[in-house]
Parts: C-alpha cells; structure tokens; sequence
C-alpha cells in the first residue's frame, strides 16, 4: 500500500513539472533574444532583466521589430544603457 502512494505521489510530481516545462518554453523562446543579449553585453542577468525582456516587441507592418518601451525602461532604471536596452528588447520576440 505504501508503496502505491509513493508511484502514485511520484507521477503526479512528474506530471506537474512536464507541465510547467510545456507552458515556460514558448515564453522562454519569446525573449531569450533579449536576455541573450543583455547578457553578452556584460549586465548580470537577474530577476529584473527577466521581467524586463518579458515585454514582447511589437512587429511593425514592414516586418521590422520595434522594441516595446516597457521593456526599455526597465532594463534603463536597472542601470542597462540606452543603446543597449534598446537592441536588447527588439529581439524579445518569438
């Protein structure tokens, strides 16, 4: 009987976290251009950089990428440079 929760309680874990990888990958593929970014600029990449790259960029008619002004700011008030925020959130797109 013991044994049976157990395999029981271990599936139901294992089904929780297949689920939670299947919904955070869309979202991770979103804007890990952004954090890539960030990151290979030298910024530590933390919480605030995360939620700042989270805003997506808007697709202009043209196709071009806009950077979301959410996005921008945030990464300017965590001490990221302009220039850098700015070609950070354009490739927070999926």
């Amino acid at each position: 009987m013991k044994a049976g929760r157990l395999v029981a309680a271990a599936g139901i874990a294992a089904a929780a976290i297949a689920a939670q990888i299947g919904m955070a990958s869309p979202a991770a593929a979103m804007y890990s251009g952004c954090l890539n970014y960030v990151k290979s600029e030298g910024y530590i990449v933390g919480p605030k950089v995360y939620d700042a790259c989270s805003y997506q960029a808007i697709k202009m008619v043209t196709g071009v990428w806009y950077p979301n002004t959410n996005c921008v700011s945030r990464l300017i008030n965590i001490s990221v440079e302009g220039s850098d925020a700015m070609a950070a959130c354009q490739r927070a797109h999926g």
